[in-house]
């Protein structure tokens, strides 16, 4: 029970891995807000997982959202201790052909929106004086690979952002860090993942452990961070990559 009587917001917390993170923090005694666009799979996650679980469907990138997340939340539940950010959407093509609305929407939702909900908690972590923030990032904010150039930079930039909060909020005992996953089983990579022979090369070249994450294993590093497990570790940028930063 390493999150009992502890209140978790979630973004993206109806599929992938943030449900994963919904159903791994449950267990572990965690009070949940599951905020998102996509109504359905967000109420059914929540129907599912049953008791202290509320969803509230609603835009990252819309100031009045954010505020209803917040209101409902410690209205319910009267607190926040952790944040998942977890809300993000790729984007891929040359970036000399990347039109003005994709690189929009994928900074707006992977940074702006992150950045207007983790405003608000932050607002309410400082007058508790304790909070901790996971972020799910990805190894393309430690690296680069092509045909990605604008989700590339705002992984990158979140990464700065979490390091950030943890300088500035660390006096307060607010504590921020980012996960950096590799390629990972979720609806968000079917597509993707759908050339198997590209895929299998991956494999065999960039990942050590020879296999993708499942969305559990990100939740687990998630959970460790969120957790006064690791209650000296902030700053940190964790990847959970199967060796492909190490290569």
């Amino acid at each position: 029970m390493r999150l009992e009587n502890k209140t978790v917001i979630i973004t993206g917390g109806g599929t992938g891995i943030g449900l994963a993170c919904a159903e791994r923090f449950q267990k572990e005694g965690a009070r949940l807000a599951l905020f998102g666009r996509r109504k359905d799979p967000l109420e059914a996650a929540a129907r599912r997982l049953g008791a202290n679980v509320l969803a509230v469907p609603g835009d990252i990138t819309k100031e009045e959202d954010v505020d209803r997340l917040i209101e409902i939340t410690l209205k319910q539940f009267g607190q926040i201790d952790v944040l998942v950010n977890n809300a993000g959407t790729l984007g891929g093509g040359a970036l000399h052909e990347t039109p003005n609305d994709m690189w929009d929407q994928v900074l707006d939702i992977n940074l702006r929106g992150l950045f207007l909900l983790t405003r608000r908690v932050l607002a309410h972590m400082v007058e508790r004086k304790s909070g901790s923030l996971v972020h799910i990032s990805s190894i393309l904010g430690l690296v680069a690979v092509p045909q990605t150039g604008a989700y590339n930079v705002s992984k990158g930039a979140l990464n700065q952002l979490s390091r950030s909060i943890a300088v500035e909020y660390g006096p307060m005992n607010i504590r921020s860090n980012a996960v950096c996953p590799g390629m990972v089983e979720t609806d968000m990579t079917e597509e993707l993942r759908g050339n198997a022979e590209l895929m299998e090369d991956w494999k065999e070249h960039y990942y050590p452990l020879r296999r993708f994450a499942k969305a559990e294993e990100i939740a687990n590093a998630c959970l460790f961070l969120a957790s006064d497990e690791s209650s000296f570790i902030t700053g940190t940028l964790l990847p959970v990559d199967g060796g492909f930063t190490a290569m």
